[in-house]
């Protein structure tokens, strides 16, 4: 089947699907040969932002025009969340599922979302499963609600419920109507995905403004996707990197007035980073490498805290 779509506004599509790439065309690649599965009789659109300007990707996406509704955007300002505020205006569907360039979707994606959206017209937010995509190492503890977050891992059931938009709609896969857009609402490009060493929660900081302005979240439970897992994150190393920076994501939504400080930390936030060190001497005595991590990225999602609490104070 050959797409031509008119990128033109008037153009209105039932649903649009938005993502920023940042290399890793072999990842990319996974992804959209699942969405070439995709079965549905709705319209709807691919809307991909490369941003890293790469030919590489270019070159991959171009492969995939005849298969797949897409519309390939680029933006060079780095950072995930400007990338997908340059979508904004793109967008043709009535409802738009954000999503990232490593997530495989299930062939009834768009049927499930639809549905769901039109069977609870109060709702604006709606998200459900990403699971992994491989069986998980024992020594992973996805019992561990830090652990499930770095590896973007979320399952609230198999029944359809309204949740905290914050703390159970995740960026992997979340869906709101243009509507919320249409109101004046973008990204935050401060933070989220950009280079290595960036400040997590790109989604949740959205999502909190849209909870404090009233809008309500809904559990969809069977519009399931997976969450590629690479090798290079099967590591302590990686895992305590990832919770680092969601404990910067996590500070950056944390009001320090009138707090105690120490040289411009939160005093608390001290004793808590001295316990967590004594909870990892003492989990390297247990040679086990599931306690060893979780310890560890607990000591490392404090001192993600902590750095974004200095970073807070100087402005």
């Amino acid at each position: 089947m050959v797409f031509c779509l008119n990128y033109l506004k008037g153009i209105v599509l039932d649903l649009s699907i938005v993502f920023a790439t940042y290399h890793n065309e072999e990842i990319l690649q996974k992804s959209l040969e699942s969405y070439c599965l995709i079965e549905t009789e709705y319209e709807w659109e691919l809307i991909i932002v490369d941003n890293a300007n790469r030919e590489e990707t270019k070159r991959l996406v171009n492969k995939y025009k005849t298969k797949l509704p897409i519309h390939f955007i680029e933006k060079s300002e780095p950072g995930k969340n400007n990338a997908l505020n340059k979508a904004l205006p793109f967008i043709n569907g009535n409802l738009i599922m954000f999503t990232d360039n490593d997530i495989i979707p299930n062939k009834n994606l768009i049927n499930h979302y639809i549905n769901a959206a039109n069977n609870y017209p109060e709702f604006d937010i709606f998200g459900s499963k990403i699971l992994p995509d491989i069986t998980l190492p024992k020594w992973v503890d996805t019992s561990s609600a830090s652990v499930r977050g770095a590896f973007g891992i979320l399952d609230l059931g198999n029944e359809d419920v309204e949740v905290d938009p914050v703390a159970s709609i995740w960026g992997g896969n979340m869906m709101l109507r243009k509507a919320v857009f249409n109101q004046g609402f973008t990204f935050n490009g401060i933070i989220g995905p950009k280079g290595t060493n960036y400040t997590m929660g790109s989604e949740s900081e959205l999502l909190a403004r849209l909870k404090t302005s009233g809008y309500k979240a809904m559990y969809v439970a069977n519009a399931v996707v997976k969450h590629q897992i690479r090798q290079e994150q099967l590591s302590i190393s990686w895992l305590t990197k990832r919770s680092f920076r969601s404990g910067k994501g996590e500070g950056y939504q944390h009001e320090y007035n009138g707090v105690s400080k120490i040289l411009g930390y939160p005093r608390y936030l001290i004793k808590v980073l001295c316990k967590d060190f004594m909870r990892v001497a003492k989990s390297l005595f247990s040679g086990k490498k599931l306690i060893i991590c979780n310890a560890m990225m607990t000591l490392y999602h404090t001192a993600g805290l902590l750095n974004q609490s200095k970073i807070l104070d100087k402005k």
